[in-house]
C-alpha cells in the first residue's frame, strides 16, 4: 500500500469533485493519509474505537466516535466526500449507505482480492485499486 499514490489519488478526486469537507472513516491507528489530506481540505476522522479517537486527536485531527452500522448522520453535515482505507467487507456496505445518505462522493481503498460491492467502480490508480461512487 502506497500512502503516497493512495493520498494523491484522493486529493485529486477530490478537487475534480470540488470536495471542500471530507472524511475518513474506520480510520483505526494509521494516520498518515488524513494527516496528509488535512492539509489541503477540512477533514474528519471517525472510528468506533475511543482509543484510536483520542490517539488522532492527539495528532491534531478532528475525530470522532461512530458506529458506522448506525451512524450519527449529524456528525457529517456538509461532507462531500467519504474515504475510507481497507474497511472490513460487511463494513462497506454500510459506508456506501452512508455516502448516499449525506449525498457524498465515496472512495474505498479495498483489501486486496475483493470484488467490488455493484454499485461501485473499480478504478485502478497507479498500481493501486479503489471502488468509488460519484454523487
Amino acid at each position: 500500500m502506497n500512502v503516497e499514490i493512495i493520498v494523491e489519488f484522493i486529493k485529486n478526486f477530490a478537487e475534480e469533485n470540488n470536495c471542500k469537507k471530507i472524511a475518513e472513516v474506520g480510520i483505526g491507528f494509521k494516520f498518515d493519509i488524513a494527516k496528509e489530506l488535512s492539509k489541503y481540505f477540512d477533514l474528519i476522522v471517525v472510528d468506533i474505537n475511543e482509543k484510536a479517537v483520542e490517539k488522532a486527536k492527539l495528532f491534531g485531527l478532528n475525530a470522532y466516535k461512530d458506529d458506522l452500522f448506525n451512524p450519527n448522520t449529524k456528525l457529517y453535515k456538509n461532507i462531500d466526500l467519504i474515504y475510507s482505507i481497507r474497511p472490513p467487507r460487511d463494513l462497506q456496505l454500510f459506508i456506501l449507505d452512508l455516502s448516499k445518505e449525506i449525498n457524498a462522493n465515496l472512495i474505498i481503498r479495498p483489501l486486496l482480492n475483493e470484488m467490488p460491492i455493484k454499485e461501485l467502480k473499480l478504478k485502478n490508480y497507479k498500481g493501486e485499486v479503489f471502488y468509488i461512487k460519484e454523487k
